[in-house]
């Protein structure tokens, strides 16, 4: 899990009561983190991955001012009318989506400023996974002249932070070492991602800020923009960042995003609501909760709540990104209640249990993959028809299943395939040694005779200078040579490979899979920047005495 190094005299300010050290480790470890040292100077915190509010000192001294019941403040006000205007061009493809904020009356003390760039950076490479999910930056507002623009321009000159020349955007990915790790997220089409206001540019994003704006203690009006590939993941992250500026004492104004299709006001501020009945609260944990517990337990994990007929209303707060559902708010019910308080039922069973043929069969062509060299992944079998199709180079298909009012634009439908899931694996991997080889097994979904089906494919990928055809038909017969089954190759065409390096995998008359060098196009578009080989067969029917067809 990641970790935040906090500096205690500035949490105990933060905090504004006295507690010990015992007391704070062990209210600290009650919600859930993992404190792995404290000592006079510092404390050194590992939190869940699904609670980037806590990765900041003002987060984490919020969260403990609730659970020590210190705090009963949940609302966010937020100043009327939008303080600035951004306009998104044509050509940004590679990360399309801006979210943004001005923050005013700010008045920053060191601590204060490194809490904030500590902040911003860990969010960036943790939530954000390397810059490539989402990225932020800070603007001091004094040298900004609006109305602002986001877009992937051609090579232009500015001053990097830290610079007193200006530098090309080429030269600045050439030279700077950040720029040659993002170079896959920076570029758009020949193109560079930038933000520039009516004085030129502010920033290439994600790698650098410009000096014009650079950040410092004596700013007083700040502007934080988050850049990323989901509007609603960075929507939602303009909403912790607000929430966190206010708690500051400062002011926080909206800012108004055009797109082409439609405009945005950001931050939104969304407060999460649910309804959820006392008995599903005692049912679900096992014990008794009552009313009135469960209003004080949800307040100690930072929720407003009251009490609405036999109902629990909650109300989460804008920076808790973690909470989707009632599920959510339950288990922070629990956490408030506390674990060690739920004691354990065991459940009786005489059944007589044995591994079906499926899992075997799987589980020897899983070890005989990891016998060729392939690491195994393990995917989501949510994804998007932009991962799924467009990224891809495929037309969208009729036949998938949809996700009816889905949570998060990333997770909107069940793949019907498994080569995208590895291939976004990829790209997010592109700073680890090479060659990279990954294979994963499991189910992709799709709609057989208008009935949900479920089928298991297994699907492999080898990324490295040298990757060609040859290396995933030798890796494809190694596997189906190790599980007795014989195959023929034929030429083959598929949008995501290259023509005339593709081929179709035939057993018993029936196509059951394909391979071959993956498109330039689609390297791109995961930002993957090595030739990448693949392939992806239909296990159903054809190994194992059991089948999935349906579900």
């Amino acid at each position: 899990m990641p970790v935040s190094i906090h500096d205690k005299k500035y949490m105990l300010k933060l905090l504004g009561f006295k507690v010990s050290d015992e007391e704070l480790v062990r209210n600290i470890e009650n919600m859930g983190p993992n404190v792995k040292r404290i000592d006079a100077k510092e404390i050194e915190v590992e939190y869940p991955a699904n609670r980037p509010d806590l990765i900041s000192t003002l987060g984490l001294s919020r969260a403990v001012r609730y659970y020590m019941r210190k705090s009963r403040s949940f609302a966010y006000k937020i100043k009327q009318g939008e303080a600035l205007t951004i306009s998104v061009g044509s050509h940004v493809a590679v990360r399309p989506y801006i979210a943004a904020l001005v923050v005013d009356k700010m008045q920053l003390g060191e601590d204060d400023l490194l809490d904030m760039i500590n902040f911003t950076e860990k969010l960036s490479s943790t939530y954000g996974r390397q810059r490539g999910r989402i990225a932020l930056g800070l603007h001091d507002m004094r040298e900004v002249k609006g109305p602002l623009l986001y877009d992937a321009f051609e090579d232009e000159e500015f001053i990097p932070l830290g610079s007193k020349s200006k530098m090309r955007y080429s030269t600045v990915m050439d030279s700077d070492k950040r720029g040659r790790k993002y170079i896959g997220l920076c570029r758009s089409g020949g193109r560079y991602v930038a933000l520039k206001d009516q004085k030129g540019t502010m920033s290439l994003i994600p790698v650098i800020n410009s000096e014009r704006t650079r950040v410092s203690a004596g700013t007083k009006r700040m502007l934080v923009d988050i850049t990323g590939t989901t509007r609603e993941v960075i929507e939602r992250v303009a909403d912790l960042l607000a929430a966190d500026f206010m708690d500051r004492g400062f002011e926080v104004s909206r800012v108004s995003i055009r797109y082409r299709e439609s405009s945005r006001s950001l931050p939104k501020m969304e407060t999460r609501r649910f309804s959820i009945p006392l008995k599903q609260i005692d049912d679900e944990l096992g014990v008794t909760v009552g009313f009135n517990n469960a209003i004080v337990l949800a307040n100690k994990m930072g929720h407003e709540a009251a009490l609405i007929g036999k109902k629990i209303a909650v109300s989460a707060a804008p920076y808790r990104l973690d909470i989707i559902n009632e599920q959510d708010v339950i288990e922070d019910i629990a956490v408030g209640y506390g674990y060690d308080y739920i004691q354990p039922v065991p459940v009786p069973s005489s059944a007589i249990g044995r591994v079906e043929a499926r899992s075997e069969a799987n589980n020897s062509a899983r070890e005989i993959m990891i016998g060729l060299g392939f690491g195994e992944a393990m995917n989501s079998y949510l994804t998007n028809e932009e991962t799924n199709f467009a990224k891809m180079r495929h037309a969208r298909e009729t036949e998938y299943i949809d996700i009816v009012n889905p949570r998060s634009g990333m997770a909107t439908m069940l793949r019907t395939w498994i080569l995208p899931s590895l291939l976004r694996q990829l790209g997010q991997s592109m700073h680890d040694s090479f060659p990279l080889r990954i294979f994963e097994l499991d189910m992709v979904f799709g709609i057989r005779r208008n009935v949900p089906a479920e089928t298991y494919h297994l699907a492999a990928v080898s990324c490295h200078s040298q990757a060609n055809f040859n290396e995933a038909k030798a890796s494809l017969e190694g596997l189906l040579r190790g599980i007795g089954v014989a195959c023929k190759f034929a030429e083959g065409r598929d949008e995501s490979m290259i023509e005339g390096r593709c081929a179709t995998v035939e057993s018993d008359g029936k196509i059951i899979g394909f391979l071959g060098e993956i498109h330039p196009e689609v390297l791109t578009s995961f930002g993957i920047e090595e030739p990448t080989v693949g392939f992806e067969i239909d296990l159903n029917g054809w190994i194992g005495a059991e089948s999935a067809d349906s579900v």
